[in-house]
């Protein structure tokens, strides 16, 4: 099994990012990554924040993302409090 690192979605900051719903994909913005800055035998702990327009939303689940730079990969996400205009949906890994 393939541990990702934050490394592996640095191309995708910034960048609309396909999410595989039915009955079509969705496109989201990877907004963010964010390090905690602590070591950790595996791999270090990190989270992606994704932001979407309000008409976008998804459910806490696990989805099939893509930009096209890297992956497919089955993320698990959240939905968080939005920001005004925007969805706000987190990734963590531990």
């Amino acid at each position: 099994m393939l541990l990702l690192k934050p490394e592996d979605f640095e191309p995708w900051v910034g960048k609309q990012v396909r999410v595989a719903t039915i009955p079509h994909p969705v496109e989201i913005t990877l907004a963010a990554i964010f390090r905690p800055g602590f070591a950790h035998d595996i791999r270090e702990p990190f989270s992606l924040m994704f932001e979407a327009p309000m008409n976008i939303n998804l459910i806490d689940g696990a989805y099939e993302f893509d930009c096209g730079k890297g992956g497919p990969h089955t993320i698990v996400i959240t939905q968080l409090k939005p920001l005004p205009g925007a969805r706000v949906y987190q990734a963590v890994f531990n």
